[in-house]
C-alpha cells in the first residue's frame, strides 16, 4: 500500500508540473528576458532535426499555441493564421530543447544558484537532472521558483545528495544501516526528489537497498560506480549509469570485491571493439539501463584549453584556478592523470552503445571551468568527433534524455508535443559549432533571449553571491556604482529607494514608490530562493517607506506619513518602527516626542552606542520647507534626550538628510543639494575624529551623477554602500570610503 501510495504522489508531481498549460503567471523579472511575448508564434522555413534521429528536413513551418505545437511540416503546406507572429529562419536550424541527464548546479567548490538556470536556458537546455547534488533543497526551491514562473531557467528534475558506502565521502550519506538509508530515501521523496545518486564506495549490497527503496517510491536511480562493477548494478536494477567507458571497473584487474580499487590501465590498453567491453554493453542494453555520457568534462581534463565564454562567466576565483591548473598540466607534461585517448575511447564507447541498440544520454557534469549549458553544447561538438551523425547526437541529447528521465511530451519535434525548442542560426549538419549560435529559446512556448540571460551572469558564475544567493546572487560591484538586481529590485518602470539588508543576508527591506503613495516592501531568502516581494503592511493606508533595520535587527524603522489610521500616524512625516516578535513584525509604534515634533522628521540609522541619526525640518525658515538638517538623538533610559543639530562640518544650512552611520559611528554618509554638487543631489561623507566631524565631502562621480543620489545605506559586514540613483538602487565597493578618508 506504501508503495502505491508514494507512486501515485510522483506520478501526480510530473502530471501537474507538465499539465500547467495557459496557467503559469510568469513574473515581471522572467519576462525581462522574453525575446517576444506572444501566445501565437509561427517559425517557418527552418532547417528541422526533430530529436528523433531521422533525417533534418529542409524548409519547415512550425505553429506554436500557447506553450504546445501544433504544427510542423513543409511549409508549402502549411497555412499560417493570420493572428500568428511569424518569423522567417531561412538559414536557421530548429532542434528540441535540449535535455541533460549529468547536470549539476555547483562546481566543486561552490554552487551556481543564480546562474545555473540562466546559463543552461541561454544554451538551449530546457531540461535538466542534476544528478546529485551538495545543496539539495535550494534546487528543488530554485526547480519550484522556476516552475511557478518567478524565474527564468530550465524544467529542473531534482536528485538527492549523495549516497556512498561505509568507506566514502564523510560529507556523503554514508551506508550505515538499512533502516537508516530508507528512511533517508522517503525523506528526500517526500520533498520532490525524483531520482537518487549513488557514488564511488557504494557496494552492491547497499545499491540493493537504494534502489529497492527508491523504485517502491517511483524514483529511480543512478551512479558513479568503482565498488560496484556496471554489471553487478545492471542486475540489481539500476536505472543509468554515469560517465560510459572510464569508470567501468568491470575491466580492471586487481579489483577487490566491493572495493573501489584495480588497475585502470584498462582504459588505455583494452579494445573498446573486444569482447570483454561488449559483453558489458550487453549486459546494460538488455536491462534497459541508461548510459549518461559526458564527454565535454572529460575534454576539460584531458586539454585544460578553456572556451572564452567560460572565462567571461566565471567569477575571478575560478578563471585563477582554471589558470593554475593549465599550468601544472604543462608542467606534467605526458604525466598528467588524464590521458588524451580516455577521451576518445570514451567516445568511441558511447557510438559502439548507441550503435548497438543501448539509450545513450549526455549531460556536461560542471567542473573546473566547464560549464552548465556550454559544457551541453561541447558534448554535441564531440560527438561528432565521435563519429555520430548530427540527427544521432541530437537524438542522445534530447529524445533519448527525456526517455530516460521518463518525461514524454519533451524531446522530439512533432505536433502535440510541449513547444521546448531551440532556434540556431546556421545550418547545424554543416557546421557542429552551430550549437553554440542560439538565436532563441523556447521553453513551455516562451521565448527567451539567450544575450539577456548570459549578460547578466557574466563574471559571477560561482562567485560567494551565486554560492549563497546572498544579495540576490548579484555579481560583486567594483569601484564605479552599477545597477542593483536589475528586474528583481531595481525596476525599469517604477521608482525604488531606501534599501536595507540583514546581517545574515536573508532579509531586504526597500521602498518602494507606488505613484499615489510610498511603501515598504520585504523579501525573505530560503533555501537560496528570494520570496517575491510583498507589502510589508499591506492594509495600511498612506505612506511608509525608507527602512532602517537596527543593529541588532530586533527593530525596522521607517518614515510614516500621509491619510493614514490614528494609529499609523499624522500628516506630517514621523519616524515609526516595528518591532521583531516570535511570529513576525509587531504592529507598528511611532518614537517618541523627543525625536518626532510636528515637523517632519525621516530617514533614520543608529550607531552601536545606541545613539540615532535622522533628519529634521523642524529649523527650517518658513519659506524654506526644504531646508532639513541631520540631528543625533542620545539613549536616555527608556526614551532619548533631546536631539543635537550636527555641526556645520555637516549641516550647511542648505538640505541635508538621508543620514546613515557606520555602526562605530566613525563615519556619516548623507544626501545634501549643495553648489558643488553634481546634480539635484549628491551623497557626502563625514568622518569622525578627535576634533569632531570633518567637512563633507562629495564622494565624488563614482557614486554622484548629474541624477539624485538619495538613501545611503553600508551592508553589515561593511562590504557594500547601496544608494538611490535616478529612482533606482545602485551599490559600490565600500572600499570607496578608505579613499575618502582626510
Amino acid at each position: 500500500m506504501k508503495q502505491s501510495f508514494y507512486s501515485l504522489i510522483l506520478l501526480f508531481y510530473v502530471s501537474q508540473v507538465y499539465c500547467q498549460q495557459y496557467k503559469t503567471a510568469y513574473s515581471s523579472y522572467t519576462k525581462s528576458f522574453l525575446t517576444i511575448d506572444q501566445s501565437h508564434i509561427a517559425l517557418r522555413y527552418a532547417k528541422v532535426i526533430d530529436g528523433t534521429g531521422g533525417p533534418a528536413q529542409e524548409r519547415q513551418t512550425l505553429l506554436i499555441e500557447g506553450d504546445i505545437i501544433t504544427k510542423i511540416g513543409p511549409t508549402s503546406s502549411i497555412e499560417i493564421p493570420a493572428h500568428y507572429t511569424i518569423i522567417d529562419l531561412d538559414n536557421h536550424t530548429l532542434i528540441p530543447g535540449i535535455v541533460g541527464t549529468h547536470n549539476h548546479m555547483r562546481l566543486p567548490s561552490s554552487a551556481m544558484l543564480n546562474t545555473s538556470p540562466k546559463l543552461h536556458l541561454a544554451a538551449g537546455v530546457t531540461t535538466i537532472q542534476t544528478c546529485g547534488t551538495g545543496n539539495a533543497m535550494e534546487e528543488l526551491a530554485i526547480a519550484k521558483d522556476i516552475a511557478e514562473g518567478n524565474q527564468p531557467g530550465p524544467y529542473i528534475v531534482n536528485s538527492s545528495p549523495y549516497f556512498t558506502g561505509p568507506a566514502g565521502k564523510p560529507h556523503f550519506i554514508r551506508f550505515t544501516d538499512e533502516e537508516s538509508i530508507r528512511d533517508t530515501i522517503s525523506y528526500w521523496v517526500e520533498k520532490g526528489v525524483r531520482w537518487f545518486k549513488a557514488y564511488q564506495h557504494t557496494r552492491p549490497s547497499d545499491l540493493a537497498v537504494i534502489i529497492d527503496q527508491a523504485h517502491r517510491l517511483g524514483a529511480k536511480v543512478c551512479a558513479h560506480l568503482c565498488a560496484t562493477t556496471y554489471q553487478e548494478a545492471a542486475a540489481l536494477g539500476i536505472d543509468a549509469i554515469e560517465h560510459g567507458f572510464i569508470h567501468s571497473y568491470d575491466h580492471a584487474t586487481g579489483r577487490e570485491p566491493d572495493r573501489c580499487s584495480g588497475n585502470r590501465d584498462f582504459r588505455s590498453n583494452l579494445s573498446i571493439n573486444s569482447s570483454a567491453v561488449k559483453e558489458v554493453q550487453q549486459v546494460l542494453i538488455d536491462q534497459g539501463v541508461a548510459l549518461s555520457s559526458t564527454p565535454s568534462i572529460f575534454a576539460t581534463q584531458a586539454e585544460m584549453e578553456a572556451d572564452p565564454r567560460d572565462l567571461q562567466a566565471l567569477a575571478p576565483y575560478h578563471v585563477q584556478a582554471y589558470e593554475a591548473r593549465k599550468k601544472r598540466k604543462i608542467e606534467q607534461g605526458a604525466k598528467w592523470y588524464f590521458k588524451p585517448e580516455w577521451l576518445n575511447k570514451s567516445l568511441a564507447y558511447d557510438l559502439q552503445f548507441f550503435k548497438s541498440g543501448g539509450l545513450l544520454t549526455a549531460g556536461p557534469d560542471p567542473g573546473i571551468y566547464n560549464l552548465p549549458g556550454f559544457g551541453d553544447q561541447k558534448n554535441y561538438e564531440l560527438f561528432i568527433r565521435g563519429g555520430f551523425s548530427p540527427s544521432e547526437a541530437i537524438q542522445v541529447m534530447t529524445s533519448n534524455g527525456a526517455r530516460s528521465l521518463g518525461l514524454d511530451r519533451i524531446g522530439t519535434l512533432a505536433a502535440g508535443m510541449q513547444a521546448d525548442l531551440v532556434v540556431l542560426r546556421g545550418d547545424l549538419e554543416a557546421a557542429p559549432g552551430v550549437i553554440r549560435a542560439v538565436d532563441i529559446v523556447f521553453k513551455k512556448g516562451k521565448a527567451y533571449d539567450p544575450k539577456k540571460l548570459l549578460a547578466i551572469i557574466q563574471g559571477n558564475v560561482g562567485s560567494p553571491h551565486d554560492n549563497s544567493m546572498a544579495y540576490f546572487g548579484q555579481k560583486p560591484p567594483g569601484k564605479e556604482a552599477e545597477l542593483f538586481a536589475p528586474g528583481i529590485v531595481s525596476k525599469a518602470d517604477r521608482h525604488e529607494f531606501g534599501i536595507t539588508f540583514s546581517k545574515a543576508g536573508d532579509e531586504c527591506y526597500l521602498g518602494v514608490d507606488e505613484g499615489n503613495r510610498n511603501v515598504t516592501y520585504g523579501f525573505q531568502l530560503t533555501d537560496g530562493v528570494w520570496s517575491q516581494a510583498k507589502a510589508l503592511m499591506p492594509t495600511a493606508t498612506g505612506s511608509y517607506h525608507d527602512p532602517m533595520l537596527s543593529l541588532d535587527e530586533s527593530r525596522l524603522y521607517y518614515i510614516a506619513h500621509g491619510t493614514r489610521t490614528k494609529k499609523l500616524g499624522e500628516k506630517d512625516a514621523n519616524l515609526w518602527y516595528l518591532e521583531r516578535t516570535a511570529t513576525g513584525w509587531s504592529s507598528p509604534s511611532k518614537l517618541d516626542t523627543t525625536v518626532n515634533t510636528l515637523a517632519n522628521e525621516f530617514y533614520i540609522s543608529s550607531g552601536e552606542s545606541g545613539n540615532l541619526y535622522f533628519a529634521s525640518n523642524k529649523q527650517a525658515a518658513v519659506n524654506e520647507p526644504y531646508n532639513y538638517d541631520i540631528y543625533m538623538a542620545s539613549p536616555q533610559g527608556n526614551t532619548y534626550a533631546s536631539p543635537i543639530r550636527l555641526p556645520a562640518t555637516i549641516n550647511s544650512g542648505r538640505y541635508e538628510a538621508d543620514a546613515f552611520v557606520a555602526p562605530d559611528e566613525s563615519y556619516l554618509i548623507f544626501a545634501s543639494v549643495r553648489k558643488d554638487g553634481l546634480g539635484h543631489g549628491d551623497l557626502y561623507i563625514s568622518f569622525k575624529t578627535e576634533k569632531g566631524w570633518t567637512a563633507a565631502k562629495n564622494m565624488g562621480t563614482a557614486v554622484n551623477n548629474d541624477k539624485h543620489q538619495l538613501c545611503p545605506f553600508v551592508s553589515r559586514d561593511g562590504k557594500y554602500l547601496f544608494f538611490t540613483s535616478d529612482q533606482d538602487i545602485y551599490w559600490i565597493d565600500a572600499a570607496i570610503i578608505d579613499t575618502l578618508k582626510p
